[in-house]
């Protein structure tokens, strides 16, 4: 794993970008049932070998506000002591065993929570959420029950069911618009504004948003740290950032030689529009010689490098059948 996507990342270990992320998706009256500013980081070191290389999922308990309403969001909210299990899973490429992995990653942490003694029976309830921020269409069921195939009809009873909550980057950012203060939608934006002025925009609002959480100077080091190194990679600056640890300190920075920044952002929005356009005028091609291409070969091609597709152009010339324009 790189260090900007490590980065990235460690933001969703902050209790305040998980709470705004479920803001988006939870049923309002189930969200406001729950007592966020009570919510507690759990162990996950119990977890598989696979897992265990990954930096940034994590997993909270959440109890339930003590005089919620009753209804039909909130009906066991009377249970003392009931809390909610979070299990967060950060993917940038879809996963098609994502089902049973949160399954088996739900029980582990049932069983570590007890061998600890920090929840007894009755088990509280689990939401397991997968959090995607990749660009190819999620295809990977849902559910684990959906991963078994040819059960008969008097086993079906028996076999595991447990179903994630998935949640789009790319659809959070089209579906919720630009909100004044949730932290995950304006996170969100500043990794997708091609346009220097909206960048400026977005960083400048993150940055009051953050100002005004109390103690919040841990979320806005790791919030720009990880801007710094997207900055870095993206940006062919004339000179490295000065040390930069704070959000407003970055804010200065950008807002104090826009023109430098402006020539940049110009620069990579050209460079992606032309990625794009080689990525159409192929797939273009491929439907005229072959028909209509399914939704894999569409996400090769908008997940290729400029050079693949370059590469995947000339090879239509000599292709006899569609896995020859494909190979190296």
């Amino acid at each position: 794993m790189g260090k900007l996507d490590a980065a990235y990342r460690r933001l969703f270990e902050h209790k305040e970008l998980l709470r705004d992320i479920l803001a988006c998706v939870m049923d309002p009256g189930l969200f406001g049932a729950l007592d966020w500013s009570q919510m507690r980081p759990i162990n996950t070191s119990h977890i598989s070998d696979r897992l265990k290389q990954r930096t940034g999922d994590c997993a909270w308990l959440v109890p339930w506000v003590a005089d919620a309403p009753a209804g039909e969001a909130t009906a066991c909210a009377s249970t003392a002591g009931l809390c909610i299990l979070l299990i967060f899973e950060q993917q940038s490429q879809p996963d098609d065993i994502m089902a049973l992995r949160i399954a088996t990653y739900a029980c582990l942490s049932y069983q570590t929570l007890l061998r600890n003694k920090q929840i007894r029976l009755p088990l509280p309830a689990v939401l397991p959420v997968v959090f995607y921020s990749g660009s190819r269409r999620w295809t990977a069921a849902q559910d684990v029950s959906s991963l078994a195939g040819g059960v008969p009809v008097a086993l079906q009873a028996y076999q595991p069911q447990m179903r994630y909550l998935l949640v789009r980057e790319r659809d959070l950012l089209k579906s919720i618009g630009r909100p004044s203060h949730n932290l995950a939608t304006l996170l969100f934006r500043l990794r997708h504004d091609r346009k220097i002025e909206q960048w400026q925009v977005s960083l400048h609002t993150l940055t009051q948003a953050i100002l005004a959480l109390p103690e919040s100077q841990e979320l806005n080091r790791s919030i720009t740290a990880w801007l710094v190194l997207m900055i870095e990679r993206n940006a062919a600056l004339p000179e490295p950032l000065p040390p930069t640890k704070t959000l407003q300190e970055l804010d200065m920075i950008i807002a104090e030689e826009p023109g430098i920044w402006a020539k940049q952002w110009l620069k990579e929005g050209r460079e992606e529009g032309r990625i794009e356009g080689q990525a159409g005028l192929l797939l273009r091609l491929l439907e005229r010689r072959f028909g209509k291409q399914p939704d894999h070969i569409h996400e090769k091609i908008h997940a290729a490098t400029r050079a693949q597709l370059e590469a995947w152009s000339l090879n239509i010339l000599d292709a006899q059948v569609l896995d020859d324009v494909f190979k190296a």
